[in-house]
C-alpha cells in the first residue's frame, strides 16, 4: 500500500542510508500519529523536508494538529515561517514527453 511504502521508504533512508535526523524522525512519526497515511523524508535528505500523504477531507485538521504539536515546540517560529514550512499541495501530472512533427518540404 502507499501508506506502508512511504513509511518503509523513510525507515530505509534512516537505517540503511543514514540520511535522516532526529528532528525528521520525530516529524514523520508525529505526522503518522496525527492521521497521515504515510510520511517520509524528501528532498536532499540530511535534515531536509518531509512529505505526508493525507486525505483531502482531513488536510485542514492535520495541518492544525502538526502546527500545535511538532511546530509549537520550535522557539522563535513566526507565523510567516510556519506557513511557508507547513502547507498542503495536491498531485498533478508530472513531466511529459511532447513530440512534434515537421512537415516535409516539397522538392522543387
Amino acid at each position: 500500500s502507499t501508506q506502508s511504502t512511504g513509511n518503509q521508504s523513510h525507515e530505509s533512508c534512516k537505517e540503511l542510508f543514514e540520511c535522516s535526523c532526529p528532528e525528521l524522525d520525530k516529524l514523520t512519526q508525529t505526522c503518522r500519529s496525527k492521521g497521515a497515511l504515510g510520511s517520509r523524508l524528501t528532498g536532499a535528505g540530511w535534515g531536509g523536508c518531509a512529505v505526508s500523504l493525507v486525505r483531502q477531507s482531513e488536510c485542514e485538521i492535520f495541518i492544525k494538529a502538526i502546527s500545535e504539536t511538532y511546530y509549537s515546540e520550535i522557539e522563535g517560529l513566526d507565523q510567516q515561517t510556519l506557513s511557508s514550512s507547513l502547507f498542503a499541495s495536491f498531485p498533478a501530472s508530472g513531466a511529459a514527453i511532447i513530440t512534434t512533427t515537421r512537415k516535409k518540404k516539397k522538392k522543387k
